[in-house]
């Protein structure tokens, strides 16, 4: 009988950006600008998507279903966006 795999947790999905602007990040900078591919877009719509019907589930008529929120973090050293459940 085979094992299960083990699923990571919190984590929906990932895609690459291909580039940001502006280039440099400065603490004055109040805007980023990220570029994908549609190849890439597709990734980041499936795991927002996923994330969105998973908090759907919850019971919002209570705190902790008040508290559910979606989490994007962006790794811009490695060009990755990745889609969490997080918590406001």
């Amino acid at each position: 009988m085979a094992t299960a795999k083990p699923v990571k947790l919190g984590s929906f999905g990932a895609c690459t950006f291909r580039k940001k602007s502006p280039a440099l990040v400065t603490g004055t900078t109040t805007t980023l600008n990220f570029i994908l591919t549609f190849e890439e877009a597709l990734k980041l719509n499936i795991a927002v998507d996923e994330c969105v019907r998973k908090l759907n589930g919850y019971n919002h008529a209570t705190s902790a279903g008040k508290r559910a929120a979606l989490s994007l973090v962006v790794h811009i050293d490695k060009r990755r966006i990745r889609v969490n459940e997080g918590k406001i």
